[in-house]
């Protein structure tokens, strides 16, 4: 007896807009974190390769 195994599809918006990068080089999610560089804490979620150590370097 063979067992079925449930799948999972998951689609996401493409515009293209987080491959672009502003002035200095950056991501729209490594701006927004240079906004905040100040704060006394901040949390960044965000897929692995996006730049989150770049962005806070």
């Amino acid at each position: 007896m063979t067992k079925s195994v449930p799948s999972v599809s998951v689609a996401y918006a493409q515009s293209g807009r987080s491959t672009t990068a502003n002035a200095l080089g950056m991501r729209p999610m490594q701006e927004r974190a240079y906004e905040r560089r100040g704060e006394q804490y901040l949390l960044i979620k965000s897929p692995p390769a996006s730049g989150k150590s770049r962005a806070l370097a």
